[in-house]
C-alpha cells in the first residue's frame, strides 16, 4: 500500500482494537467497553472468526464525545448541590536539609504561603494550629482533609544547602488522594519570595479562586531580616512555644530584623502581637504593653496599608484601651477584607461584640474561626468560655470537653473548662480543676483568682482569703491585676471592695472589663449603681 494512498489516510483515521479505541479517549478498556453499550458510543463489528473484531473511526468517537460530553456537564450542572467555597490546608513543609536548625525555615515558608492564602477572595485556609498539628504524622490526605474540612492540602519539603534551596510542592485532592498540582523549584535562596509567590498562584488556579489583585505584603530586601523574622515566628508563644526563653528569643528575633531592615513591616506586627499577648494575660500592665503594642502597629501601617492583621490588632486594642467602638468595629472590617481567611480578624472582634452583649454575632464570630482552626484546644477553650457568658451551658461544656480531647494537659483548657464548671452551679467540680491548673501553672496569680472566687462561693472563707493574701504577696514583685482581686471578693460576697477593685481594672485597662455586661460572676452586682457608672466610664449604654 502506498503511503500517500486513499487506504493509507482512511487506516490513519481507524482504530482497530478496543485498546487502541481506549488509548484514544484516554480510558481503559472495560470504561470504553461499557460506553459502548450503555451510552451508543460508535464502535463497529468487523463480521466473520470466533471473536469478531472491532473498529471505530477517530472522528466518529470525536463528535460522539464532544456531543456525550455536554449533555453530562449539562445533567451536572442542573443536578449538583450549590459549589461550595474550595478550602485547602498549608501542612508543615518536611526540613530535609543536613542543619536541623533549618527547621524554622521550613516552618515560615508554609506559614507565609497560609498566611498569603487567607488574603484570596473566596478560599477558606486552615490556620497552622491546626494544620501544624499533623507534624511528623503518616496520614492519608483523605484522613487529613476529613479532620479539618478541606477540599485540598498542600504538603512538601525543604532542603537548604549554602546559598541554594530545593522546595517541592505538591497540591491534593482531599476526596481521592490524587495530585491537582506539583512542582519543584531550585532557587537562590533569595528567591524564596517568588517560590512562595509561584505556589500561592498555583494553588488559586487550581482551586478555581482568583488572586487578590494588590501585592500580598511588603517585603523585605535583607535575606539576613527574613530569616530572623522566620525564626521570630518559628518561637512565638502562640506557634506552641510555651517557655518564657522562648518568648524572648522571639522578641529578640524581631529587634534584630527590624535594625537589619527599619523598612520590614512584619517583624512591627509580631511585636505587636507580642505585646498583646502580654497584657492578655496580665503579665504586665495593659496600659504598658499596650502602648509598646500600638507603636508598633502604627508603623507596620505606615510601611503596608494592606496588612490586615494589623488592622485586627488595631481593632482590639480600640475597643480595649480606648473605648472606641465605633473605630474598632471599623478596623475589624477593614480586616475582613484584606484578610478574610485570618483567625485572629474572627476570634479579636469578640473584644467589641462582648460588651454590647452582642451574643449571636460573638458566637458566629468564634464558630468562623473553629472553621478556620479546629483543632486550635486554645479556641476550642475561648469559644466554651462565650457559651457560657450566652448561658448555653450544655453546648459551653462540650466545647471545654473537645478542647481538653485535643490538649489533656493544657493549663488553659483545664482553667477554662473550670471556670464553665463554676458557671453551670457545679461549683465543687470547678474548684478541682482550677487548684490542677493553679499547680500546672506555679500558681500564677491570674490561675489562683479563679480559684479563690470558687472556695468563696463554697464558703471556704479562709482558704479564699490566704488566696488573697497570696495575691498581695505577688503583687510586690510582679504585676497582678486588678480583676484577680476582685473576683475573689465576688466570691467572698464583699461587693465593696469587690468595686474599688474593679474601678481599678477599667482604669488600667484590665482585659476582663470588656467581659462586665456579660460574664456571670457580674450578676450578683449587675443592680448596684456602681455597675452603671463601670459601664459609663467604658462609653456603653448603662
Amino acid at each position: 500500500m502506498n503511503q500517500g494512498s486513499p487506504e493509507s489516510a482512511l487506516s490513519s483515521e481507524t482504530l482497530d482494537s478496543w485498546k487502541a479505541i481506549a488509548a484514544h479517549l484516554r480510558r481503559d478498556v472495560r470504561t470504553v467497553m461499557r460506553w459502548e453499550r450503555d451510552r451508543r458510543m460508535p464502535v463497529h463489528r468487523v463480521p466473520g472468526g470466533g471473536k469478531p473484531g472491532v473498529y471505530a473511526l477517530k472522528a466518529e468517537l470525536d463528535e460522539w464525545w464532544r456531543n456525550s460530553r455536554s449533555d453530562l456537564l449539562a445533567r451536572h450542572e442542573n443536578a449538583r448541590p450549590p459549589a461550595r467555597k474550595p478550602t485547602v490546608a498549608v501542612l508543615p513543609f518536611t526540613n530535609l536539609s543536613a542543619d536541623k536548625e533549618n527547621q524554622y525555615f521550613s516552618d515560615g515558608l508554609a506559614d507565609e504561603i497560609i498566611t498569603a492564602l487567607t488574603r484570596v477572595p473566596g478560599l477558606g485556609v486552615t490556620a497552622r494550629t491546626s494544620s501544624f498539628a499533623f507534624r511528623g504524622r503518616e496520614q492519608d490526605v483523605r484522613r487529613i482533609g476529613a479532620s479539618l474540612g478541606v477540599s485540598a492540602v498542600l504538603e512538601g519539603s525543604v532542603q537548604r544547602s549554602g546559598g541554594r534551596v530545593r522546595v517541592s510542592a505538591q497540591l491534593v485532592d482531599t476526596s481521592n488522594g490524587l495530585h491537582l498540582w506539583s512542582e519543584r523549584f531550585d532557587r537562590e535562596v533569595a528567591d524564596v519570595f517568588a517560590i512562595q509567590d509561584e505556589i500561592s498562584r498555583a494553588i488559586a488556579g487550581a482551586l478555581e479562586v482568583r488572586l487578590a489583585p494588590t501585592p500580598i505584603s511588603r517585603r523585605t530586601t535583607s535575606l539576613e531580616a527574613y530569616q530572623l523574622w522566620l525564626k521570630g515566628r518559628y518561637y512565638h508563644p502562640l506557634g506552641g512555644q510555651l517557655s518564657l526563653q522562648a518568648t524572648m528569643t522571639c522578641k529578640e528575633c524581631y529587634q534584630q530584623a527590624i535594625a537589619l531592615d527599619p523598612s520590614f513591616p512584619q517583624p512591627y506586627l509580631g511585636l505587636a502581637e507580642l505585646n498583646r499577648l502580654v497584657g492578655y494575660l496580665g503579665i504586665a500592665p495593659a496600659k504598658e504593653a499596650g502602648a509598646k503594642a500600638r507603636v508598633a502597629i502604627r508603623k507596620a501601617l505606615e510601611l503596608d496599608d494592606a496588612l490586615g492583621e494589623a488592622y485586627a490588632l488595631s481593632g482590639a486594642y480600640r475597643a480595649w484601651l480606648d473605648f472606641d467602638w465605633r473605630g474598632a468595629e471599623e478596623d475589624f472590617d477593614r480586616a475582613a477584607a484584606l484578610s478574610p481567611a485570618a483567625v485572629d480578624t474572627h476570634w479579636l472582634r469578640t473584644m467589641v461584640l462582648l460588651p454590647h452583649n452582642r451574643m449571636r454575632e460573638a458566637v458566629e464570630e468564634m464558630e468562623r474561626a473553629i472553621e478556620l482552626d479546629p483543632l486550635s484546644p486554645s479556641l476550642h477553650s475561648l469559644f466554651a468560655w462565650l457559651l457560657a457568658f450566652a448561658r448555653d451551658s450544655n453546648r459551653a461544656l462540650a466545647e471545654s470537653e473537645t478542647a481538653l480531647k485535643l490538649a489533656p494537659e493544657h493549663p488553659g483548657a483545664l482553667g477554662l473548662r473550670g471556670s464553665v464548671l463554676y458557671f453551670s452551679d457545679r461549683i465543687e467540680e470547678g474548684v478541682a480543676l482550677w487548684q490542677s491548673t493553679a499547680e500546672k501553672m506555679a500558681r500564677a496569680p491570674s490561675v489562683i483568682a479563679p480559684l479563690g472566687y470558687g472556695l468563696g462561693l463554697l464558703g471556704r472563707k479562709a482558704e479564699a482569703r490566704a488566696i488573697l493574701a497570696e495575691l498581695d504577696a505577688a503583687a510586690k514583685h510582679s504585676y497582678v491585676t486588678p480583676f484577680s482581686h476582685a473576683l475573689v471578693h465576688i466570691g467572698l460576697g464583699e461587693f465593696d471592695s469587690a468595686f474599688e477593685w474593679l474601678d481599678r481594672a477599667v482604669d488600667e485597662r484590665d482585659v476582663h472589663i470588656l467581659h462586665l455586661t456579660v460574664k456571670p460572676v457580674y450578676d450578683p452586682i449587675r443592680s448596684d449603681p456602681r455597675f452603671h457608672a463601670l459601664l459609663r466610664k467604658m462609653n456603653l449604654d448603662a
